[in-house]
């Protein structure tokens, strides 16, 4: 089976990523805490067109004091993990504003 590997430029959004059926996992920089993402969960508490790429939210981890979450994704179960660590650029922006933007809604 051939997947592209994960990228803004594929999957901008995270119902663009939850089509695609990518995995996304966070990892604190200070606690260290590994958590699984939910991207149906993700969608209905951010919406649809959110960007996740380049977000780096506050850890909700009790124990943590002041550490972030960085987000990694993988097109293929058992591939590699990509950082989202980077925030898209222009192009990838232009390249999501020219298309069409049809999803079924969660699973």
């Amino acid at each position: 089976m051939v997947v592209a590997p994960p990228s803004a430029m594929t999957a901008l959004t995270l119902a663009e990523m939850h089509v695609r059926r990518w995995e996304l996992k966070a990892v604190c920089s200070c606690c260290g805490i590994k958590l699984r993402v939910s991207l149906p969960a993700m969608i209905r508490t951010y919406g649809p067109d959110a960007v996740w790429w380049g977000r780096k939210p506050a850890c909700p981890g009790l124990e943590c004091d002041g550490g972030s979450l960085t987000y990694a994704a993988r097109a293929l179960r058992g591939g590699s993990w990509v950082s989202m660590a980077q925030a898209p650029g222009d192009v990838a922006m232009a390249a999501y504003s020219k298309r069409q933007r049809t999803y079924p809604g969660p699973r």
